[in-house]
């Protein structure tokens, strides 16, 4: 009989246990979340769905748009030095199909991606990945464009550098600091029509519906409910040196 010749690959000389996925952290366990389940009750677009928002965390933030008879959902775009893969779990009537997957670019446009918004059958459920930095800084901005002619009307830079990697605080709900920055971003361009008023075409910009995308909703709960657990926790005090 003739012999073959089989190629085999050359196995690696390090050992078996670091090829194997370690343990979570003790002070970081897995949790799980149905996006189905968790939009039934958001708050806002872009919202965490786990509290690890730290250094090099991987933050999937939910993100649910229908459409209304009065819906305006208007555009603007987002600069992240990170990087965001997004993820579509349904959509009818929008420009984004179901179970399509892609990673933006750091400068990305953001509206509802609904064809028609005012179609009330229209629908969107997405979830947003953002991998934060794992070293050294973080920069994000908000920019809102004239929408005539696109000419930049307002820049709005903020610094997200996250928390150092750590167990989560026991005595806070973290915030994600894109929501800070959006609705920083809209609070200066809402503030004066000269803020929307383009220098370049004379279009005068509508303002912007920051209260479609729920930006003060998630941020001024957080620290209603950060201001609770406070309280709890005097209360408690109080009660056990009493």
């Amino acid at each position: 009989m003739r012999s073959r010749s089989v190629a085999t690959r050359p196995r690696s000389s390090r050992p078996v246990s670091e090829h194997r996925i370690p343990a979570p952290r003790e002070d970081r366990p897995p949790l799980k979340a149905n996006i189905f389940e968790r939009m039934q009750v958001g708050n806002t677009q872009l919202m965490p769905l786990f509290p690890y928002l730290d250094q090099d965390a991987l933050v999937p933030c939910g993100a649910l748009f229908q459409g209304a008879a009065d819906a305006e959902w208007g555009q603007f775009f987002h600069q992240n030095s990170v990087d965001e893969v997004i993820q579509v779990f349904g959509a009818e009537g929008a420009t984004l199909q179901t179970g399509s997957i892609y990673v933006t670019q750091p400068l990305h446009g953001v509206n509802s991606f609904l064809k028609n918004p005012t179609n009330p059958d229209a629908f969107l459920v997405l979830i947003i990945t953002q991998h934060q930095a794992a070293g050294g800084g973080q920069t994000e901005a908000i920019l809102h464009r004239c929408g005539k002619c696109h000419e930049l009307l307002l820049k709005h830079e903020y610094d997200a550098t996250p928390a150092p990697r750590g167990p989560v605080p026991a005595d806070a709900v973290p915030t994600l600091t894109t929501l800070q920055g959006s609705m920083d971003a809209e609070a200066t361009y809402n503030e004066h029509p000269d803020n929307r008023h383009c220098p370049k075409c004379g279009y005068d910009n509508p303002r912007f519906p920051g209260e479609r995308w729920g930006w003060r909703e998630y941020i001024g709960q957080t620290r209603t409910v950060n201001a609770a657990r406070r309280a709890l926790e005097d209360s408690g005090r109080q009660m056990g040196g009493s």
